[in-house]
């Protein structure tokens, strides 16, 4: 109840951005509410919606809002910020990856993933590190079903390191681009503004998506090609992509007012 109370906060508290004042009946009997106000103050650090540092702080929590979607194999799945609490989760999709799957994520065939890499995919603090995963409500725990990151190599670099990946038996199903879409708009919400990713010649499916993106190859093989997107035109890639489905939930949820 918590979740969504703040949620109607964060709202409202946009609302009164976008207009500068309370705007309708509804955002205005919503806002004189003092627990509103008390939830924009838990979350944002301040109730008072004027100056840059109110709309860099609304960016920042806007486009974080884990989504329930559905996909085309049927699954029921929560798309989410994934982080350290998640260790057990990064630990478990990876031993269920098929070796030739983990080879090109890796550029290894080791198994199992060594304990520190594991750790630091996992330990993404929202800013140096953001990291969105899709999760298995229908199972036992709600296991990863996939993930992506963008990593910055220092702090307050403007460029990241893209990473995904999925398991087999969801792969071609739209879980990347939900990711993709998901990781850039927390990358323009907190000053990314270049995405790098690095594949391998034999990885097609991989190849082939960031081509679709937009990507443009920076270094050619061998032995990885090194790929770039300007993250303002990758969003609007994603956005004017029909599929899946889902896309339109992300941009409309967490866009932060720039659908």
């Amino acid at each position: 109840m918590k979740s969504a109370a703040r949620s109607v906060a964060l709202f409202a508290f946009r609302e009164v951005l976008a207009f500068e004042d309370t705007g309708t009946t509804v955002v205005r009997r919503i806002w004189n509410d003092q627990s509103v106000r008390d939830l924009c103050v838990e979350a944002i650090g301040t109730s008072t919606p004027t100056g840059g540092n109110s709309r860099r702080r609304l960016a920042g929590l806007m486009c974080n809002a884990p989504l329930q979607v559905s996909l085309d194999t049927g699954h029921d799945v929560l798309l989410r910020p994934v982080g350290i609490d998640d260790e057990s989760k990064f630990q478990q999709i990876f031993r269920a990856m098929s070796p030739e799957s983990r080879y090109l994520r890796f550029f290894s065939g080791a198994n199992p993933v060594p304990d520190a890499v594991v750790r630091s995919l996992a330990d993404a603090d929202g800013h140096k590190h953001i990291a969105w995963g899709i999760l298995d409500e229908g199972e036992d725990g709600a296991p990863l079903m996939a993930a992506a990151h963008a990593i910055r190599s220092e702090e307050g670099s403007d460029r990241a390191e893209l990473a995904l990946g999925v398991l087999d038996q969801y792969q071609a199903h739209g879980l990347s681009r939900l990711l993709i879409a998901s990781v850039a708009l927390s990358c323009r919400a907190r000053g990314i503004i270049t995405l790098e990713a690095e594949t391998l010649p034999e990885n097609r499916k991989a190849n082939s998506l960031f081509k679709a993106l937009g990507g443009k190859v920076i270094r050619p093989m061998p032995p990885t090609t090194l790929w770039e997107f300007d993250v303002a035109q990758l969003i609007e890639t994603l956005r004017t992509m029909e599929r899946p489905e889902g896309l339109r939930k992300v941009f409309a949820v967490n866009a932060g007012g720039s659908a």
